[in-house]
């Protein structure tokens, strides 16, 4: 063996690939497991009791037993096909637009889904709105295709759309067209805000002049706790002015790796065109569709809406007790986060140190924006943390902030 290698990551870059050299050689993963027996509210995960592994194991037999030949052997670009007329005939209802299977395409999950929607309409140099904060994942993703970023600031209540609305009459001054606004418009992450119905309607109205289309994340929608959410921009807008990013991660289990796009017809075959890995599996495809057949994932989401209700109400509750002098937030109808704001003075990435060293996870809020315009704020995800650990994790949480406050100037 040469004791120097052939290949150097500065050799390296002779050959690779435009968007290699973008994205660096940082690999974009899930953290290590921590050898700590520590409290976790960093990452957004499902509750593991309720993993639904018996209803996944009845509908495998189902398939193996019933179709064992289709669902053992390629599927298809487009994805298995029991699973694209399940979720047509399912969205159907939900989106209260008759859907088909033309309107599906079945991807590695959200991610996936974002990426191939990226791959089919993005080039170097074109501009992508993105509020802020978002999930840094797809900021990564638009990025890698040589995207020009615009930052559109949020409120309490979502995507500031006047702000939307300023932004794309300046880029049309500049003579530049936005190809694409991204957002998160229900239960958003991290922030946790529902965008409102007139803000969406006027969004839409915005996306028609201005011959944008928008990038609708939705993998928390179904999980509310309270009142059904706004209908979602594909709804609304019948179907023709957003591609709506659909996961079964979050209502399922993240070991999956299915989700699901729904988009016009034309743009679902424009996806399909750019796939290169034959499809997502269709032995996996057909036991989901099984599921959605059956019964047993309405039955699940309904279980899960009650699961995370409870654990958001103790986190709620032990916030206030423990970190209240500290903080502010508002509570979310859905999803699986909590934003938190810190007093002045605080620092989240301090906060976020000290916590950690008292074994308690937690996500820094200047991770989550689109650009330097940052606050101090703490996502709080409670989905995966065990209920009965919810209110000790927040008591070391305050701790934490108590100690980083006493040497801080805090107001």
């Amino acid at each position: 063996m040469p004791e120097t290698p052939f290949w150097t990551q500065d050799s390296l870059e002779d050959i690779v690939s435009a968007r290699s050299k973008i994205m660096g050689a940082g690999v974009w993963a899930a953290a290590r497991p921590d050898d700590r027996p520590v409290i976790s509210f960093s990452g957004g995960l499902p509750d593991v009791p309720s993993l639904p592994s018996e209803e996944l194991l009845r509908a495998t037999r189902t398939v193996l037993d019933r179709e064992r030949r289709e669902a053992l052997q390629y599927g298809g670009t487009f994805g298995a096909q029991p699973l694209r007329d399940a979720i047509a005939e399912r969205s159907s209802g939900i989106e209260g637009l008759p859907l088909t299977d033309e309107h599906v395409i079945v991807t590695s999950g959200a991610a996936h889904g974002i990426g191939i929607a990226c791959e089919a309409l993005l080039d170097p140099g074109d501009t992508v709105l993105v509020e802020s904060p978002t999930f840094p994942g797809s900021l990564r993703t638009i990025h890698s295709f040589g995207a020009t970023v615009e930052a559109v600031p949020m409120d309490e209540d979502g995507i500031r759309v006047d702000l939307v609305e300023e932004a794309l009459n300046r880029l049309a001054d500049e003579g530049r067209q936005a190809k694409l606004l991204y957002l998160i418009p229900t239960h958003q992450n991290p922030e946790g805000s529902t965008l409102p119905l007139d803000r969406r309607e006027k969004l839409l109205e915005l996306a028609r002049d201005h011959r944008i289309l928008l990038l609708e994340d939705d993998a928390y929608g179904e999980l509310w706790f309270g009142d059904e959410p706004p209908p979602s921009l594909f709804s609304l807008s019948g179907g023709e002015l957003a591609i709506k990013v659909l996961t079964f991660s979050k209502i399922i289990a993240t070991g999956l790796r299915l989700g699901w796009n729904l988009a016009p017809p034309t743009l679902i075959n424009r996806m399909a065109a750019l796939r290169y890995d034959m499809g997502s599996s269709p032995y996996l495809g057909r036991t989901v569709a099984e599921m959605i057949r059956n019964g047993d994932l309405d039955r699940h989401v309904e279980r899960l809406r009650a699961i995370y209700r409870r654990k958001l109400e103790r986190l709620c509750d032990a916030l206030d007790e423990h970190c209240g002098d500290y903080i502010s937030y508002q509570r979310p109808g859905g999803g699986f986060f909590v934003w938190v704001g810190l007093r002045p003075g605080l620092s989240a990435l301090e906060v976020q140190r000290v916590a950690n060293e008292k074994a308690v996870i937690i996500g820094a809020g200047p991770h989550f924006f689109a650009d330097s315009n940052v606050t101090q704020h703490l996502r709080l995800a409670f989905s995966y943390t065990p209920v009965e650990e919810i209110e000790e994790g927040v008591h070391r949480l305050g701790e934490a902030l108590r100690e980083v406050a006493a040497t801080s100037a805090v107001k």
